[in-house]
């Protein structure tokens, strides 16, 4: 049966955030999608090590953490709703400590891409003006494990619970879920894109480049930001034979031309390394 994952990154229970998802999560079991639930505080996680063992090992190397409750969950999943709180102008810390265990998939992106998976995203904050990164980063999370987000959500209540004193946001949070198992079951429903977004991942956010040229820094699609109606319309370069940044295409490629083979580079270099290491061993109070 088709399964739609809940992820609440949340501390507070039930907060605005785990509200508007349980909303979303209800509204896709209408639809006859099981629904799973998963609340990332609840769980302990390590940072990454950046020792690449996931690579060429096949597993991560820390394994006293709960990482492996999480991967489970999303390997099953086929539908994903992740919803977080936006404090410092984005989510929660969790999600970027999350993320950055995602090159965990490696030894399943061989599966992953046989399957259609699809992500929405829900952001909490108080308001506008506070949240310039809430979804872009949320969409990152989905993408990096393995998703195509279809949708999103942000909605504007600072104290707890206050996101109910506006029926919309419960209203638009069921709108995503069943966008979500429509997805999942006939294909259709993705969100259109606006001016100004990202068409693979409704991001926002873009590095300059110089002259009209531009790079998401989500997907890193590249393009041009052109004058239109009174805002900028971002217009993507002729994609390469791998796509965007995240499909799972570009992702073999990545790690069969750039990660696998800067083993090779590193241990040529090692003796050389070392040596240049040694001055910065000592104490930090030297």
């Amino acid at each position: 049966m088709t399964v739609v994952l809940g992820i609440c990154c949340s501390r507070r229970h039930p907060g605005n955030s785990e509200i508007l998802l349980k909303e979303a999560l209800e509204a896709a079991r209408e639809k006859e999608v099981a629904i799973d639930f998963l609340r990332l505080p609840d769980l302990r996680f390590e940072p990454c090590r950046g020792c690449l063992a996931c690579v060429y090992k096949g597993s991560c190397a820390i394994k006293n953490d709960d990482l492996g409750i999480l991967l489970e969950k999303v390997l099953q999943a086929d539908g994903l709703i992740v919803a977080a709180p936006t404090y410092l102008l984005g989510p929660a810390g969790i999600v970027k400590l999350v993320t950055d265990r995602a090159l965990t998939l490696s030894p399943h992106l061989e599966t992953l891409a046989k399957r259609h998976r699809v992500a929405a995203t829900i952001s909490v904050a108080g308001n506008s003006q506070w949240n310039p990164l809430g979804v872009e980063q949320l969409n990152l999370f989905s993408l990096a494990y393995g998703y195509r987000v279809i949708d999103y959500l942000e909605a504007y209540a600072p104290g707890p619970g206050e996101v109910l004193l506006d029926p919309a946001n419960a209203a638009r949070a069921r709108e995503l879920g069943r966008r979500v198992a429509r997805a999942l079951q006939e294909g259709t429903g993705q969100r259109p894109v606006e001016p100004g977004q990202c068409p693979h991942c409704y991001s926002r956010s873009f590095r300059l480049n110089g002259g009209d040229g531009a790079t998401c820094v989500v997907c890193n699609t590249t393009g041009r930001l052109i004058p239109e109606n009174g805002g900028l319309h971002f217009v993507p370069a002729p994609p390469g034979p791998e796509g965007h940044f995240w499909t799972m295409a570009h992702r073999r490629h990545h790690l069969e031309s750039w990660i696998i083979p800067s083993r090779d580079r590193y241990l040529a270099k090692r003796g050389q390394i070392k040596e240049m290491l040694g001055r910065y061993r000592g104490s930090s109070n030297d």
